[in-house]
C-alpha cells in the first residue's frame, strides 16, 4: 500500500530530542504514513533509538547510512520514500498532532504541489509564532508563483523545507534533490527549483511545526570554517537555477539585497568569530570582500537601499570602502549579528 506521507526525518547527534521528535510524529491523527529515520552516521545513541522505535511500529523505517550531511541524509530518504507526498522534519524538532492530517487534506482537497504552514520558534524560554511569508488561505497559481520568486528572498518564503509538504510526483518530474556539496542553508536553492515547477500551492496560517532552537547544533555555532565554502556554493546554485529558468534579470536584485543584508554581516561576523590572530582575521575580511557573490552585491546595492537597516547599511558601507579594521571593530562591538541561525 502507498501511504499517503512519507516523513523523513535526518538524525545526526539528536539523541536528547529525536524521542519527542518521533513520538509527535507517532500522535499525528493521519495515521496513513510512514516515518523514514535517516542516522547520517550519528556517533551518538539516535540510531539505537529509532530501531528500537521500529520494532513498536511499523510504520517506521530505519535507514542508516555514513555521514553524509543533512542534504545526503534528506535525498537517502526521498529515494526510500513510498508516500503520495513527502515531508521533512529535523531530529531536534517536534510538530502538532494535526500537522499532516491538515495539510494533506489541503493538498488533496485542492490539488495542490505544495502546502505549508506557519512554525514556533521554541527557546529555552520563549515560544514565538512565525506566520507564512506567502498570502494565505488561497490557492496560488504558476503565474502568482513565479512573481513570489522574484522577492523570494526578501519574504524568504523559501527558508526551511520543513514547513512545507511536497507531492512526490512533483520532485519526480523535476529531478528534484538536494544538493550534496552544500552543507550550510541548503533549502533555498531546493524550495527555488520545486517552487517554479510547482502548479498550485496554498499556505495555512497556522503554527504545527516547533522549530526547537538547539545551542549546539551546527546552525547555532559562533563559528564555522567551511561557511564561506557552502554559502559560495550556495549562491551558485542559486545563479545556476536563475540562469536555467530565464530570471535572472527579474531576481538578481533580491538576490542581491539578501546577501548585503544577511549573508555578507553573516559572512564578516563568521570571521571574527574565529579564534585566529588579529592580522589572519583582517585578512579573512578582504578575502571575504573579493568573493564574487559579494562584490556583486556590494557594487549593485546601494547604501541607502529601503530594505537595509541601519547596521546593515554601515557594514555595507565600510565594505564599498574595503575598511577591513573597522568593519573588525563594529562586529567586535556587537557580537555575531542575530539572524544567522539555521538560514536557509
Amino acid at each position: 500500500m502507498t501511504p499517503l506521507v512519507s516523513i523523513i526525518v535526518p538524525m545526526y547527534n539528536v539523541e536528547p530530542f529525536i524521542e519527542a521528535c518521533i513520538d509527535s510524529l507517532l500522535r499525528q491523527t493521519l495515521s496513513d504514513m510512514e516515518v523514514i529515520l535517516v542516522n547520517d552516521g550519528s556517533p551518538d545513541r539516535s540510531g539505537e533509538i529509532a530501531e528500537d522505535y521500529a520494532k513498536r511500529d511499523a510504520r517506521i523505517r530505519v535507514i542508516h547510512q555514513n555521514n553524509g550531511g543533512l542534504s545526503s541524509a534528506r535525498n537517502t530518504g526521498i529515494k526510500a520514500a513510498r508516500g503520495m507526498f513527502i515531508g521533512f522534519v529535523d531530529g531536534d524538532d517536534y510538530v502538532s498532532s494535526a500537522m499532516f492530517q491538515k495539510l494533506i487534506e489541503e493538498a488533496m482537497e485542492n490539488r495542490l504541489d505544495i502546502v505549508g504552514c506557519g512554525f514556533y520558534k521554541q527557546s529555552a524560554d520563549s515560544r514565538t509564532y512565525v506566520p507564512p511569508q506567502l498570502d494565505t488561505n488561497r490557492v496560488l497559481t504558476k503565474p502568482e508563483i513565479a512573481e513570489q520568486l522574484t522577492y523570494a528572498h526578501e519574504t524568504r518564503f523559501i527558508w526551511y523545507v520543513w514547513r512545507y509538504v511536497y507531492r512526490r510526483e512533483l520532485l519526480e518530474r523535476a529531478n528534484l534533490m538536494f544538493d550534496e556539496d552544500i552543507r550550510f542553508a541548503e533549502d533555498s536553492p531546493f524550495n527555488l527549483s520545486a517552487f517554479c515547477e510547482a502548479e498550485r500551492v496554498k499556505m495555512l496560517d497556522e503554527g504545527l511545526y516547533v522549530y526547537r532552537e538547539n545551542p549546539n547544533s551546527l546552525t547555532e555555532v559562533p563559528y564555522k570554517p567551511a561557511m564561506d565554502e557552502h554559502i559560495q556554493k550556495q549562491y551558485q546554485a542559486k545563479i545556476a537555477f536563475y540562469n536555467r529558468y530565464g530570471l535572472a534579470g527579474a531576481c538578481i536584485e533580491d538576490l542581491n539585497v539578501y546577501i548585503c543584508k544577511h549573508q555578507l554581516p553573516m559572512l564578516l561576523a563568521n570571521a571574527c568569530a574565529s579564534p585566529n590572530p588579529s592580522k589572519v582575521i583582517k585578512k579573512q575580511i578582504k578575502h571575504i570582500l573579493s568573493y564574487d557573490m559579494v562584490r556583486q552585491a556590494v557594487r549593485h546595492t546601494p547604501v541607502q537601499h529601503e530594505k537595509l537597516l541601519r547596521g546593515e547599511r554601515l557594514v555595507l558601507g565600510l565594505s564599498k570602502l574595503r575598511l577591513a579594521f573597522l568593519i573588525k571593530l563594529f562586529f567586535e562591538q556587537r557580537g555575531a549579528m542575530k539572524g544567522s541561525a539555521k538560514q536557509a
